[in-house]
């Protein structure tokens, strides 16, 4: 059995030595030849009799290989700044399969998405301000969380975080799911995509928690904003293309909707430009695609590490992906929750 681990200077697969150790460790245990590198040459010409790839897949790797069982994907969403997919059409139709990263920022993520909703709550885009000016004014607009409504869009790791930290504060919790899995009890209510507006209607915070797949592009449009309460904040930390940016903007610029916090843009838009509107609103909080910051980088190889004993052992990997979808199905990959609780002698 060979294992090929193809990284590339940027993006989401950057190996330590330490990593990289553990990976040659596990290899041994299991018999298996692994070759490391970031040529994509070397790439082309090792994969040849691959079994399992660890990293990015180009077209010109694909068709290389005559022995790819299966791929472990670096990242939890398929899509990239440039707008393209990592899941390319001779991808999509083959019958290699494909895990991603799915649960690894389920922690990270949801801290940010609470950083956005309680700056919100406490009004803190204004206190800030006025500290800027010397100002010291207590006449600001402050919610208090407990009964509110908290919709989560996507429902997967980091959407079951979020859900769960609502839950904390006392929120009531809706959300969209397309294939609900493991359901916390504390979910109130459920919908499928299609039905996304009767959460819109309902929720004081809505959170997208979405991959950048085909079926979740705009899935917020004008239509949806309309939907919305005019009091309610509208929260993104999964892809920029799932929102329509120009009517987002139309919105907040009209009152439509309270506020939004937004860590993440369509591709063009990220960086945001700095003469967009979105820069100058006071009822918008920009953060620069970094609610992701602080996952420890090695659980990529945990997750890898865990999956190739379920490939070894003829078990259901984890994090398995619809190639056509873009999207997770199956059992997700968790990390290990903390408990406060320790056994005593």
């Amino acid at each position: 059995m060979k294992i090929l681990v193809y990284s590339i200077e940027r993006g989401d697969l950057r190996l330590s030595e330490e990593s990289k150790a553990r990976i040659r460790k596990k290899a041994e245990d299991v018999r298996a030849e692994v070759v490391f590198t970031n040529d994509h040459e070397k790439a082309v010409q090792e994969i040849a009799d691959t079994d399992i790839l660890f990293g990015y897949i180009t077209p010109a790797m694909l068709t290389a290989a005559k022995a790819l069982q299966w791929i472990q994907a670096p990242m939890s969403s398929f899509g990239t700044p440039s707008g393209e997919y990592y899941i390319f059409p001779e991808l999509m139709e083959s019958n290699v399969t494909l895990t991603n990263m799915s649960g690894i920022y389920s922690d990270v993520i949801p801290t940010h998405v609470f950083a956005f909703i309680t700056c919100f709550a406490r009004d803190f885009p204004t206190l800030m301000r006025n500290q800027l000016h010397r100002r010291w004014k207590r006449n600001i607009t402050t919610i208090n969380l407990r009964g509110k409504t908290l919709g989560v869009i996507g429902l997967g790791g980091i959407g079951k975080g979020v859900a769960r930290i609502g839950a904390a504060f006392g929120m009531r919790i809706i959300a969209v799911e397309p294939t609900p899995q493991d359901v916390p009890a504390y979910v109130d209510r459920m919908w499928a995509p299609q039905d996304v507006k009767n959460l819109l209607r309902e929720a004081d915070f809505v959170v997208l928690c979405l991959p950048d797949a085909p079926g979740t592009v705009k899935i917020i449009g004008a239509e949806e904003l309309k939907a919305m309460k005019t009091t309610a904040f509208l929260i993104n930390i999964g892809r920029g293309r799932t929102i329509d940016l120009q009517a987002l903007t139309h919105a907040l610029e009209t009152g439509m909707i309270a506020g939004a916090g937004l860590d993440v843009f369509p591709p063009g838009l990220e960086p945001l430009p700095s003469d967009h509107p979105l820069w100058a609103m006071d009822n918008v909080i920009i953060t620069p695609h970094c609610a992701g910051s602080a996952t420890p980088s090695e659980r990529r190889v945990t997750v890898f590490l865990e999956n190739l004993d379920r490939y070894v052992e003829g078990q259901e990997l984890l994090n398995r992906v619809d190639k056509k979808k873009m999207v997770r199905v199956g059992r997700g990959y968790d990390i290990p929750v903390y408990s406060p609780l320790r056994q005593t002698e």
